[in-house]
């Protein structure tokens, strides 16, 4: 008496893995949404360590994700520039949580040419109008997503010397 084994065969068991693998894959993508990057916006500004050719300044920042779930941020890098010229620039790392459609202050140091500063603050502190800012970067997520942000604002120069950032 011959007895068959009528089951799966090795062709259909790695069609019937491979359907499975592909479904999940298609599934996984349907939940994985880009992110959107964060909006950064400078709060204050104050000095940090002064020489002859450096000057690192502390920068006042207001993170907000604009996204429906947490922004987890490993790194950060930053250029701010005043009046249309560039003052300063830095990054590095950054451990932050950021809440769904929720915002955090950090601070973080830039560096930037002691002549270019000293000059451009010389130049603006004979202005009472707002400083135009803007800062840009990349906002690193999630260990491996870049992110590049892009924000301009305003600065008032007497809020500036009224809390000694300047």
């Amino acid at each position: 008496m011959l007895i068959r084994y009528s089951g799966v065969g090795p062709r259909s068991a790695v069609c019937a893995w491979l359907a499975v693998l592909l479904l999940a894959i298609a599934g996984c993508a349907g939940l994985a949404q880009p992110w959107e990057a964060p909006e950064v916006m400078v709060t204050s500004l104050r000095p940090e360590h002064s020489g002859l050719d450096e000057q690192s300044l502390l920068v006042g920042l207001r993170i907000k994700n604009p996204n429906d779930r947490t922004l987890p941020i490993n790194a950060m890098t930053y250029k701010l520039w005043l009046e249309g010229d560039q003052i300063a620039q830095g990054g590095g790392k950054l451990e932050r949580q950021i809440p769904a459609f929720g915002e955090e202050s950090v601070e973080v140091s830039v560096t930037g040419s002691a002549a270019t500063l000293l000059r451009k603050l010389a130049a603006l502190a004979l202005q009472s109008r707002p400083w135009q800012y803007k800062i840009t970067g990349t906002v690193t997520v999630a260990g491996v997503v870049p992110l590049p942000y892009r924000y301009t604002g305003e600065m008032d120069p007497q809020k500036l010397v009224r809390t000694g950032s300047f």
